[in-house]
């Protein structure tokens, strides 16, 4: 009985996907068909006008009319031209300027809705044949721009119903770092090159926090720091800073002001070389 019934389900089968084949593929295909036509397409503003721009394609199906919004950027659509009307048309959400029962104080609007139709022969207007232009004039406050789009006709299923015109996400200021004084990059290699010397005759040790803070010192003079606040940030004295640019080779030693010492001479004992750390 069971392979009986097995048998006979299994004849049946074909029978019903057949009948609701066209249900299941429906119900498969609608939500996608649905989202495609439903995606909004983004645009900055300057992909579209200014010096920048490059002239945006817009595709239109038969049936599935496309709208170009400029709500994003609150600018006011004045004036539209068409130069080929005879596949596409447009409406806006508005008055537009020149037309009579416009008054002035009412004109302006904030979306183009184009639809395609079946091509109408205009006597003396020629076929556009890569695309109706389009040429769209806003105002925002004072200021005036002008958009242009080629409209074509799209096939297949429809890919988008709105392009949205969004402004321009301004780029943040490169941050100039001041440049280095030549000064401050002179006194940071002539430490380095005193520690070395130091480092070579045995008077500090690289696991001392004497030698941490002389490089940390090294490393804020050369990113331009004062040489007194970088001193006094790390907490070595200026005398020994003096004994370890002298043995690095610098001539020409600037003083502090608050201080009348004569320039000091490098000194090779090991304790005059820690005394003032």
């Amino acid at each position: 009985m069971k392979l009986r019934y097995i048998a006979s389900f299994s004849l049946m089968m074909p029978k019903a996907i057949a009948f609701s084949g066209c249900l299941t593929i429906a119900s498969v295909l609608a939500p996608n068909q649905l989202l495609l036509a439903n995606t909004i397409r983004q645009v900055a503003a300057s992909q579209v006008s200014g010096e920048n721009a490059q002239l945006q394609t817009v595709k239109v199906w038969p049936g599935h009319g496309v709208s170009i919004s400029f709500y994003n950027t609150r600018e006011v659509i004045k004036k539209i031209w068409l130069d080929d009307p005879s596949r596409f048309v447009f409406d806006v959400d508005g008055c537009l300027e020149g037309l009579g029962k416009c008054s002035g104080n009412s004109t302006g609007a904030g979306l183009i809705h184009i639809r395609r139709i079946e091509t109408v022969k205009i006597p003396g207007l020629p076929q556009a044949s890569y695309g109706a232009h389009m040429t769209v004039i806003t105002e925002s406050g004072s200021t005036r721009k002008s958009y242009h789009f080629r409209i074509i006709a799209g096939s297949g299923t429809p890919e988008y119903s709105q392009i949205e015109i969004i402004g321009d996400t301004p780029s943040k200021p490169e941050e100039v770092k001041p440049k280095v004084s030549y000064t401050a990059l002179s006194d940071s290699r002539h430490i380095a090159k005193g520690m070395q010397v130091a480092l070579k005759n045995q008077w500090v040790t690289t696991d001392s926090k004497l030698w941490k803070r002389l490089n940390q010192l090294v490393e804020l003079r050369s990113q331009g720091e004062e040489l007194v606040v970088a001193a006094s940030t790390t907490g070595v004295s200026m005398q020994l800073l003096e004994k370890l640019m002298l043995l690095g080779g610098k001539r020409l030693l600037e003083i502090p002001p608050q201080r009348n010492n004569p320039l000091i001479t490098p000194n090779t004992g090991k304790t005059n070389f820690l005394l003032n750390q």
